[in-house]
């Protein structure tokens, strides 16, 4: 076992138990922090086992690691037409204990890392598995998670994408362990990891910067779409309330046409249609001179009981909006008050002058602020959204889905017909996560895979060119071994055939070529002897005598070649020549060119007496070649040649042998 590995590993094992217990002691914290730390511990422990050695009880323990990392990585990926959120939470619940997605699912990063984390491990990191870029990809991962950065337009993404401080230090914790483990195999082969592991990490880097720059735009397009969404609310309510204004001034115009105060009939039947439009009207009502409420529509319970209210008495709040209207003959408006209905709204008073001077009396525009808020709730989703209308800090209307709320609120102005107020609009986090862009994402995972095959691919290509490089350094090796025999087996075949001292052929290849020559005619031979060569030996040793006979074998040959034949040492100082197609005087004539050249060589004994050869000829005419009888005669000739003073050439009688 890698003794520093396993202290490393051991210590992310405990982090993460520490962790997790003081996590669940807590009780207050998120299911998602449990069960991050419950994974962490998983891989860790499986860590440690893997390097022990017991590979299968390791494989097992990460599997069960990856099953929830998968599905989380597949919900992160697959858009939501494809698989809804509430089918990931129904299947979530089913995997994790009744868990829905959000509650346990990890940060993104932190599911990538541990991911690539537990292959690594799952291959021990091994090289051509993958593993060392297995290990920078979750190391970059970890450093982004340090250093990704918050959207432009937001205080909080839709997505959590880093772990927490703790977290990630047991997963440093965890890749430590697994690169000192895996070290001393990378460096076996740290040429070939090179040519392989850098392109890839390049393209790494890429899909990481890529990433980054898809998730900001498309969280700033989301957040900016959901803001416009807010603000084309409140001005589509904006814009809805100054037509109900200028509905209720030709409402009043009409009034104008009279000199005395409507009925309560001919008053419902014109306020009618006006109500029927504009349903947060809490009232229409008619306002006399002296401010008393005299008609009112419509005349439910809650508005006949204010008729004969004297408004500059019940309601002092808007005691200036209504004497603009009467005494001024002026547009009044109230800010918001609470309403004698008992429920806070604004009033507009419209004034139904008779001339300059006088006035009929006032219209009283009524706009509950509940049912002004329940009018806008109704264009919005509130089981997914949160709203509140506010003025300033005083909350009129509220609205709380029963779902978890999402990160981004938008503040928005709406303008009640002068009166501002704001309206807050909050989307659940379910309904953000449906409409947040997955491509970003889905590159990313592509992009990291993709480094991984071009990484396996570098890899390939590499191992099979260092084999191919190896098998070309065997067969460059094993053509010199087999030209080095080669030439070895013909220096032997030469030496077989061939005196090494004088280069010339041997006594083999002597019989060789005269066998060879069984069917010519005339075949004449000649065999040499040195004179007195036992002498030089003696005398001048056998360096010179062996230069002696080197010299002889070089006379002979120039003289033998020059006519067709073949001149060999035949053993000793004895040289032997075979000359086809040669007669009796043209043999002895070679016979004595060569005499006579070593004569004139001036090789000397030790006495100063020339070097001197002896020669036998023999001719064969016709007859079959009988290689004893022929070599026999010309060894007669040399012995008279011998035995009659040396120095000389004597031929045999020419030979016709039997069966001619």
């Amino acid at each position: 076992m890698n003794i520093p590995a396993a202290l490393i590993t051991g210590t992310a094992l405990v982090l993460a138990a520490l962790a997790s217990a003081l996590l669940v002691i807590g009780g207050d914290s998120p299911a998602y922090a449990v069960v991050q730390l419950v994974l962490i511990g998983i891989v860790a422990l499986a860590q440690l086992i893997m390097l022990a050695g017991w590979r299968l009880s390791a494989r097992m323990l990460l599997a069960m690691a990856l099953t929830p990392l998968v599905v989380a990585l597949l919900s992160y990926i697959l858009p939501a037409y494809w698989i809804p959120l509430a089918a990931w939470d129904s299947w979530s619940q089913r995997l994790m204990f009744g868990l829905e997605l959000e509650s346990w699912r990890p940060p993104l990063l932190m599911t990538l890392s541990m991911m690539f984390l537990a292959t690594a491990c799952i291959t021990r990191a091994r090289v051509r598995l993958g593993g060392p870029l297995l290990l920078c990809i979750a190391a970059l991962l970890l450093l982004s998670q340090l250093t990704v950065g918050q959207t432009s337009t937001s205080t909080h993404p839709v997505l959590r994408y880093a772990a927490s401080p703790l977290e990630q230090l047991a997963l440093w914790g965890l890749l430590g362990g697994q690169v000192l483990a895996a070290l001393p195999g990378w460096k076996t082969q740290t040429a070939i990891v090179h040519r392989a592991l850098w392109p890839s990490l390049i393209l790494t880097l890429l899909a990481l910067l890529l990433w980054h720059q898809q998730k900001n735009f498309t969280e700033r397009e989301l957040h900016a779409q959901l803001r416009s969404e807010s603000q084309l609310l409140a001005d589509r309510l904006t814009s809805e309330i100054k037509e109900h204004l200028a509905a209720m001034r030709r409402f009043t115009n009409f009034w104008t046409l009279f000199d005395q105060v409507p009925s309560q009939e001919a008053w419902a039947r014109q306020a009618a249609p006006y109500h029927e439009d504009f349903r947060y009207f809490l009232n229409i009502a008619f306002i006399d001179p002296d401010s008393e409420i005299l008609l009112v529509y419509p005349q439910s319970t809650i508005n006949l009981g204010i008729i004969g209210a004297r408004l500059f008495d019940a309601q002092p709040a808007g005691r200036e909006a209504v004497s603009r209207a009467l005494l001024e003959q002026q547009v009044g408006r109230t800010d918001v008050i609470e309403l004698l209905q008992g429920v806070p709204g604004i009033i507009h008073y419209l004034p139904i002058s008779r001339d300059a001077n006088r006035t009929l009396g006032a219209v009283a525009m009524v706009v509950s602020l509940p049912i002004l808020a329940e009018t806008l709730f109704n264009e919005v989703d509130t089981r997914r959204t949160a709203l509140v209308l506010a003025e300033g800090e005083r909350v009129l209307a509220s609205q709380t889905p029963g779902t978890p709320l999402g990160p981004w609120q938008f503040e928005t102005l709406l303008d009640v017909a002068g009166q501002p107020l704001s309206l807050s609009v909050q989307p659940d986090r379910a309904s953000l996560l449906e409409r947040h862009d997955r491509y970003p994402i889905a590159s990313l995972t592509i992009g990291l895979t993709l480094a991984y095959l071009l990484y396996l691919v570098l890899y390939a290509y590499g191992s099979l060119a260092r084999q191919h490089r190896t098998l070309h350094s065997s067969n460059v090796e094993l053509r010199r071994e087999m030209r080095t025999r080669a030439e070895l087996q013909q220096e032997i075949e030469w030496l077989a055939r061939h005196d090494e001292l004088t280069r010339l052929p041997n006594r083999r290849l002597f019989m060789e070529t005269l066998k060879a020559n069984r069917q010519v005619r005339p075949l004449s031979i000649l065999i040499c002897d040195i004179d007195h060569f036992k002498r030089i030996n003696d005398h001048f040793g056998h360096l010179v005598g062996d230069r002696y006979l080197s010299q002889l074998g070089e006379i002979g040959r120039q003289a033998t070649e020059a006519h067709g034949g073949l001149f060999a040492r035949y053993g000793g100082e004895e040289f032997v020549a075979c000359l086809p197609e040669k007669v009796a005087d043209e043999a002895y004539g070679i016979a004595e060119s060569i005499r006579q050249r070593l004569h004139d060589a001036n090789l000397r004994h030790h006495d100063g007496s020339r070097l001197t050869v002896s020669i036998g000829a023999v001719t064969l005419l016709e007859g079959a070649l009988e290689l004893d009888a022929l070599m026999q005669a010309a060894d007669d000739a040399l012995y008279r040649a011998k035995a009659q003073g040396r120095n000389r050439v004597m031929a045999a009688p020419e030979l016709i042998a039997a069966g001619s």
